[in-house]
C-alpha cells in the first residue's frame, strides 16, 4: 500500500477497472487492424464526489458478496469508513438509518456511509425470491479498524 492519496485512489480504481473489465467481457480476444488487440468498449458506471477524507493510513478491503435467492435480510451493521460497491448479478437491496431501502440492478454501483461514515445499515439483502444476488463491495477503512461493525 501507498501512503500517497493519488496513488491509493488509482490503485483502487485499476482494481475496479480490472473486476468490471472481467465481468462485462471486455478482455478483447478479438484481433484489429494489422493483429492490434482490439480497443476494449468503455462506459461510464457511476461518477460521484469522493468523500472529503485523507486516505494516509486507510486501507482497501474487496469482497465478492452472493446472496440466495429467498434468503432473509442481513443484519444491521454499520462501516467506520465508506463503501463503493457494484452488483454483477440480480438486484440488491439496502436501506440506511431505517429508511426505505434502494434496489440497485446489474451492472449499477452503490455508495454506503459516502456522506456519513458510520451510519447504520438497516436492511441489506437480496431483492428477489427466485435469482441469487451477487455483488463487489469495496471498504475503505483506517488501518485496524473493522471492515463491518454490528448494527
Amino acid at each position: 500500500m501507498t501512503n500517497d492519496r493519488r496513488d491509493f485512489m488509482a490503485a483502487a480504481a485499476g482494481m475496479v477497472a480490472a473486476v468490471l473489465s472481467e465481468k462485462l467481457g471486455a478482455e478483447g480476444a478479438a484481433l484489429g487492424v494489422q493483429g492490434q488487440p482490439a480497443a476494449n468498449p468503455s462506459r461510464a458506471v457511476a461518477t460521484k464526489d469522493a468523500p472529503k477524507v485523507n486516505l494516509d493510513g486507510w486501507q482497501m478491503t474487496a469482497t465478492e458478496i452472493t446472496i440466495a435467492a429467498g434468503a432473509p435480510p442481513g443484519r444491521k451493521h454499520r462501516h467506520p469508513g465508506f463503501v463503493i460497491g457494484y452488483v454483477l448479478e440480480g438486484q440488491y437491496s439496502f436501506a440506511v438509518n431505517d429508511q426505505p431501502p434502494k434496489f440497485v440492478n446489474a451492472g449499477q454501483m452503490f455508495f454506503e456511509s459516502f456522506d456519513a461514515p458510520g451510519e447504520v445499515h438497516s436492511g441489506s439483502g437480496n431483492a428477489s425470491a427466485t435469482l441469487p444476488v451477487k455483488f463487489l463491495a469495496i471498504v475503505f477503512t483506517k488501518k485496524g479498524d473493522p471492515v463491518t461493525i454490528p448494527g
